[in-house]
Parts: C-alpha cells; structure tokens; sequence
C-alpha cells in the first residue's frame, strides 16, 4: 500500500511538471502539488519501513505522519515547500542510518547494497533541490527534480530486474542484524536436523511459492527465529540457502537430463521465472546454465 502510494505521489509529481513545461503553469503556487509534496515524503517512509523492518507490526499512531498532508492548504509554495522537502529530509537520514546498520550484513546483499546507497544518495540530492527551491527558482527546480525522480524510478527498477529477490534479501539482512537471540528456549540442534530433512528429503526449495514464512510455519518457528536459525547455523541467509538448494540441483540435472531445456530445469527445481535461475546459476557458480552444460561437454538445449 505505501510503495503504490508513493508510485502514485511521484507519478502525479511528474504529471504536474509536464504541465508546467507544455503549459507554463506555476508550481510554486499551486496548492495541488504542495499536498502531493506531502503526500510523497510519508509514503516514502512508509514504504522504507514496511521493506526495512518487516518485522514491526503497523500501528493507528503512523497516520500522524500525514498531518502535514491536512494543514499544506494553507501554506504558500515558497513556504510550504521547503517544509516538505525538511521533512523528506528526516525521512532519508534515518533510511541511511538504516542502512549504515546493515553494513555488516553486506554478505547477504552486497551489490543491493551498493545499490542502496546510491539510491539514497539521490533522495540526499532530492532533499537538497527541494530545499533551494524559493532561491534556485520554479525553472532550475523542476529540471533538477524531474530528473533526479526520473532517476530514482530508473534505480527503483534496475533493482527488481537486477535482484528479484530483493525483498526477501534485505529482510534477511535485516534480520540477521538483530542483537538479540530468539533461540534460548528453542532445541537447535533437532530444528537443524528438521530443516536438512525437508531440504534434503522433502526437497521443500522446490516449492516457486516458498518463503520464510512459509518455511517458519513448518518448522514451528516465527519468521525472525527461522532466520537467526539460518543465520547461525547454516552461516548464510534463507535467500541464499535456498538459492544455493535449487542451484545444486539444477547443475545435476542439466547433466542428467541433457534433452530437458534449461528453463523447464529452472522451473522444476523452485524458480519461479527464467530470469531468477539464470540470476541465481551466475551468482553461485559464475557462469549460465548453458555455459555450465558446454563446460561439461553437453549440448545446450
């Protein structure tokens, strides 16, 4: 709900720097845009947090973060604007403070990092435009913002195609980052051996569906537990251990099944589209399934 939200605020961004390009239409004055400004910066946070702290439960309180939303009416653009664009501000420093926490879990997501930090570092540009605007004027800031959101749309969906599973990554990340042990009371050792037999014997990775909720609920677990289980006894994050399941595999079956084409390979051992297995294939072993077969003196199919 937060990240439509905020697709649709940039959108309508977007739509009203057109007008003022194809039809000379103030912005600074326009008492629409200030709302959508508002609108923009809660959904923005919103959204951060339902992706970097999927474990906190949504409270009734977080609607207080609209009340800028209700009072903009009766700000001026020169006003209201900077007003807006300060607390986008706040909003953007606790994500890299976020961020900054998640710099020890790099080994789950490093080239997601990466690309969060430069995604943060736009939103840091952004906040800056925003904040100049009564001194820059309407021309240079709707040019420097419309590019700069243009840009931050581009990162938004260079992240899902790169990384699809970017999502379930980073709340490994995050999870993992948790200080305290949920696992005191817990037999470690029998849940270990209970996972490696749905793993090993049920093969539950071949499940396109499977997450850590899914897989918490069979283990008896809540979704932070199963992770730290993960996390500590298998050293790596419920993405990666899945990954590296189906991965293996698939390398045995692009040997034994030398007519079977890579695609229905994928799909049968839990990938949900072509492009995730060849993601996930080139990431563990550093080459494409097809490139893997002709290594092994196969022909591609």
């Amino acid at each position: 709900m937060a990240c439509t939200s905020m697709l649709i605020a940039l959108a309508l961004l977007q739509w009203h720097h057109w007008q003022w390009i194809a039809l000379d239409e103030s912005i600074f004055n326009n008492a629409a845009y200030l709302a959508i400004l508002f609108l923009a910066a809660p959904s923005f946070y919103l959204f951060s947090r339902e992706l970097l702290q999927f474990n906190t439960r949504n409270h009734p309180l977080l609607l207080l973060h609209f009340i800028p939303l209700i009072i903009s009416p009766w700000l001026s653009g020169v006003i209201g604007i900077p007003i807006a664009f300060s607390i986008g501000c706040g909003y953007a420093l606790w994500l890299c403070l976020i961020i900054f926490k998640l710099r020890g879990q790099r080994q789950h997501f490093s080239l997601e990092f990466v690309t969060f930090a430069a995604f943060a570092a736009i939103a840091l540009f952004i906040l800056l435009i925003g904040l100049l605007a009564p001194w820059v004027g309407e021309f240079w800031f709707v040019i420097a913002y419309s590019n700069l959101i243009g840009l931050a749309l581009l990162a938004m969906l260079y992240l899902q195609l790169r990384f699809p599973d970017i999502t379930q990554k980073t709340c490994d990340a995050v999870a993992a980052s948790y200080a305290a042990s949920t696992l005191k009371n817990t037999d470690c050792a029998a849940l270990v051996s209970q996972l490696k037999q749905l793993l090993l014997e049920q093969k539950i990775y071949r499940n396109e569906n499977l997450n850590l909720s899914t897989l918490a609920d069979n283990l008896a677990l809540s979704s932070h537990q199963t992770s730290e289980l993960i996390n500590t006894h298998f050293g790596q994050s419920f993405s990666r251990l899945i990954r590296e399941h189906r991965v293996n595999e698939a390398k045995q079956q692009l040997v034994n099944e030398p007519k079977a084409s890579v695609l229905s390979i994928g799909l049968a051992v839990g990938f949900s589209t072509q492009s995730n297995f060849y993601s996930a294939f080139r990431e563990l072993t550093g080459e494409t399934p097809g490139q893997f077969r002709k290594r092994m003196g196969i022909a591609d199919t």
